[in-house]
């Protein structure tokens, strides 16, 4: 399988970017570490991104092993519900950004 490239757009991850501001502020006061990496096989941000919207991808699930699609694919439970939270937290957080 071939896909055509789609060019090079990376979403700026510093302080001028009031939506990673917000992302990694609120992540900070709750405790999340965050492990900045790019991630292009498992999300359609990379669509987003060239079609000029900046996009984040992020995944609550700490400590888990990358079995995406695996046959034993699974999380803990712990990890399942410490993700609710961590959810119920960031997205007030961004969707609290004022428009641009």
């Amino acid at each position: 399988m071939f896909q055509k490239f789609m060019g090079t757009c990376l979403t700026p991850l510093d302080k001028d970017n009031v939506w990673w501001h917000a992302f990694s502020k609120c992540c900070e006061e709750i405790g999340v570490v965050l492990e900045c990496e790019i991630f292009p096989a498992a999300t359609d941000s990379r669509y987003l991104r060239t079609a000029g919207i900046p996009a984040l991808g992020f995944s609550p699930m700490n400590n888990t092993p990358i079995l995406l699609h695996d046959h034993n694919e699974y999380l803990n439970e712990d990890v399942y519900l410490r993700g609710i939270d961590i959810y119920c937290q960031v997205l007030p957080a961004i969707a609290s950004v004022p428009s641009l």
